[in-house]
């Protein structure tokens, strides 16, 4: 009796780390066997939550129980998503509410307190980790809850998302138009707001993971480092390029749909590359699909242009 004891309280305290849930697994690591767990749900020690996943006590289940339950259910391709994920990172409108959980394979259910769905596009840049859960991550998490938000709110979630350092405006941008597939777009709200976040060409702003992969194609390609944000002075105005080679006179800007979704943007754009040609410059634009899968092709451009002065 007594060592029967001393392994229920060896059980207690497992799953008192975990709202007082704990799984068939590790019951088995404690040495508990099936037979004694099911004595035990019989005399209402345990309670069988659902497959696999008993609970030591029947309180009620809110979004912390909640949050420790997907915890013991998810498989190894799956993470918390959407509206919960948005309430993780603490950004606004998030959810308290069912568990969003998403995955990469598998199929998708709902139960009371858990709600999943399968999305294929899910990568490992999208995973990340919070109070030692996998979470979407912030960029992630905001491209699949903002199906379920308005316009206002999702201008809320940017904006303080950006105020804390989560992310640039630039990243979204990139992540969204990466997963973008025939019948999964991002809504026009999102695509205009993230429009007006990137800011304009004559500010400087953080460098993104656009043009981080092209840094990368730069040195792979053997060209010469370049100048990231360079500043020009030129008729007037300031312009910061996304990269300069100033010795030879050379530009190269990443352009993104998103920066040029409007006919004023891209007449901007447009004045501001006039501009620098007759001021002497040379400006290459290069889509992200240029970076990303013609990088050879972009490499053999430069290259004649950044070998003519040496």
């Amino acid at each position: 009796m007594a060592g029967a004891i001393e392994r229920f309280q060896l059980v207690l305290h497992a799953a008192r780390k975990s709202e007082g849930f704990i799984t068939s697994e590790e019951l088995h690591r404690l040495g508990i066997p099936s037979s004694t767990v099911s004595r035990w749900c019989s005399r209402g020690y345990l309670v069988r939550f659902q497959r696999g996943v008993f609970r030591t006590e029947s309180g009620p289940i809110g979004f912390e129980e909640a949050l420790c339950l997907a915890g013991k259910v998810m498989t190894s391709g799956q993470i918390i998503g959407g509206r919960t994920a948005l309430e993780l990172w603490d950004l606004p409108h998030g959810s308290r509410g069912r568990v969003e959980v998403v995955g990469s394979r598998g199929s998708a259910s709902t139960s009371k307190h858990i709600r999943s769905r399968v999305d294929s596009s899910l990568r490992a840049v999208d995973v990340s980790s919070v109070r030692g859960l996998r979470v979407a991550s912030p960029i992630r998490a905001v491209i699949d809850a903002e199906s379920g938000l308005d316009r206002h709110q999702i201008g809320d979630v940017l904006a303080r998302g950006q105020q804390s350092g989560l992310f640039v405006a630039d990243d979204v941008a990139t992540r969204m138009a990466e997963i973008a597939r025939p019948g999964r777009g991002c809504s026009r709200d999102l695509r205009e707001l993230l429009a007006a976040e990137i800011r304009a060409p004559d500010t400087i702003r953080p460098q993104n993971s656009y043009e981080r992969k092209a840094s990368g194609l730069w040195r792979a390609g053997g060209l010469p480092p370049p100048q990231a944000q360079f500043r020009i002075e030129c008729a007037g105005r300031v312009f910061f390029v996304d990269f300069a080679w100033p010795d030879h006179r050379v530009v190269v800007e990443c352009d993104s749909m998103l920066a040029h979704s409007t006919a004023s943007q891209l007449q901007s754009d447009l004045n501001r590359q006039n501009v620098l040609v007759t001021a002497g410059w040379r400006v290459f634009r290069f889509t992200y699909w240029d970076i990303t899968q013609r990088g050879d092709s972009v490499v053999a451009t430069l290259k004649p242009f950044l070998q003519s002065s040496q």
